[in-house]
């Protein structure tokens, strides 16, 4: 998810429907782990939970099964494997309209047991309920309505300098020492530590399905903690010179022997563990300085001019493609981000060069964030008209981006600091809050 940077819906209620009667073969007793007993299933918004009991005969219990169908957007093919003690799932990205069957088995020693299945319809209308999750200066958290109304709530009072967030809307933060994670439940009660023994870094991401990853400290290789219970896990031995993970579980890996050599290795993880390696031209007379992940297999880089203009630019690599198709429509000072889907760019009415920029009194342009540019994975693009905040200047500034395409961005410098919500549907910018927010998330 996911996070990322990238996207994913809070579950607000818990309304159990579309459920059939649960249905198992018989097995001899002992022979293989019995079938699961009360297997149930319910949905909220786009996502839903399945639940059941342990058998009543069979074999001894190791772990267990549950796929779904159809397993579009799942990770791991939809497919999830769990520990012995699990007796329920969860599942996101869940289409509206669509009946998905969900079929749960006991994983013996040495054979899986039968399964049980139940079906569930995503309702065709969804009230879609996101939040903007942000950390402060001081390192709490707070999490805000995408609305644009309402004020920050504070969910971690010292998060330190890095968080992330499930699509539960539970917030995790690194322990003091980096040793452990801790999570936020999104409904309150005590915090609790989920793992310990860790070599983390700050940054912390995840993805739809609510694994966590981080950098070792130590080796430096991309780290994963299942959802589904277990040991941390080495995804890719580096994280090269950036890395992302998007919501669908897929973790990339930008590689270079220099920022301005003349190609790039980028390395992919999908969440079924399919690992792609491409080599990739880069742009002449420019360095790399940034990159993000969508939900679709589609990632972002950003490039500055080695140049006297000293401008930035953003690139997209589609999944399975090997050549970078310029994002940036026009040279301006950018704001970007990604959802599950998309690419969200806000850019300057007015652009200057770096010279221009740097003389005294500046060069005087309009660095108002006039235009808000969505790409999806295919390359259209469309195009609203924005106003009310601008931009710092030159620098590469990443905010976040929900699903609707509202792009949400932090101003540290300039005539308008603060956090702002520029609507997917153009118009005057929101302020959301002042202040200075160094990392910014929507689940």
């Amino acid at each position: 998810m996911f996070r990322a940077v990238l996207t994913a819906l809070v579950a607000v209620a818990l309304v159990v429907g579309g459920v059939s009667p649960a249905t198992a073969a018989p097995t001899k007793r002992g022979a293989v782990p019995g079938a699961p007993t009360a297997v149930r299933v319910a949905g909220s918004a786009d996502g839903a939970i399945v639940t059941w009991g342990a058998p009543r005969s069979g074999a001894r219990i190791t772990g267990w099964k549950v796929a779904i169908t159809p397993a579009e957007d799942q990770p791991d093919r939809g497919v999830d494997r769990l520990p012995a003690s699990a007796r329920s799932d969860r599942f996101g990205h869940l289409t509206p309209g669509t009946e998905y069957r969900f079929a749960v088995r006991a994983v013996g020693a040495k054979r899986t047991g039968p399964a049980v299945t139940v079906r569930y319809t995503a309702p065709v209308s969804v009230a879609t309920v996101q939040s903007l999750f942000a950390l402060d200066e001081s390192g709490a958290v707070l999490r805000f309505p995408t609305t644009g109304r309402g004020a920050g709530r504070v969910v971690v009072p010292t998060g330190g300098e890095g968080f992330t967030a499930d699509d539960l809307g539970d917030v995790f933060v690194p322990s003091a020492d980096r040793s452990a994670i801790t999570m936020h439940p999104a409904h309150g009660g005590p915090a609790r530590t989920i793992a310990s023994g860790l070599r983390l870094t700050a940054d912390l991401r995840s993805d739809v399905a609510g694994n966590l990853y981080w950098v070792d400290s130590v080796s430096g290789a991309i780290t994963k903690l299942p959802v589904t219970g277990g040991a941390p896990v080495v995804v890719l031995p580096s994280s090269g010179v950036d890395w992302a993970v998007g919501r669908d579980g897929t973790v990339a890996v930008f590689s270079t022997t220099s920022p301005q050599a003349p190609t790039a290795t980028v390395t992919t993880v999908r969440a079924d563990g399919v690992r792609t390696t491409r080599t990739v031209d880069q742009p002449s007379h420019a360095g790399f300085s940034a990159l993000l992940a969508d939900g679709s297999g589609t990632l972002y880089l950003d490039y500055w001019t080695t140049g006297a203009s000293g401008a930035t630019t953003w690139w997209a690599l589609p999944a399975g493609s090997s050549a970078l198709v310029r994002a940036s429509p026009r040279l301006a000072f950018d704001h970007a981000a990604v959802n599950d889907r998309s690419f969200v760019l806000a850019q300057s009415a007015e652009w200057c060069a770096a010279p221009a920029e740097n003389r005294p009194g500046g060069c005087g342009v309009d660095k108002t964030l006039a235009d808000l540019v969505t790409r999806d994975a295919a390359g259209g693009t469309t195009e609203q008209t924005t106003s009310g905040v601008a931009s710092p200047g030159r620098g590469v500034h990443i905010g976040a981006a929900d699903a609707e395409g509202d792009l949400f961005l932090a101003v540290g410098s300039g005539a308008t600091p603060g956090l702002w919500r520029l609507s997917a549907d153009g118009g005057p910018a929101q302020q959301l809050a002042t202040g200075w927010y160094p990392t910014l998330l929507v689940i």
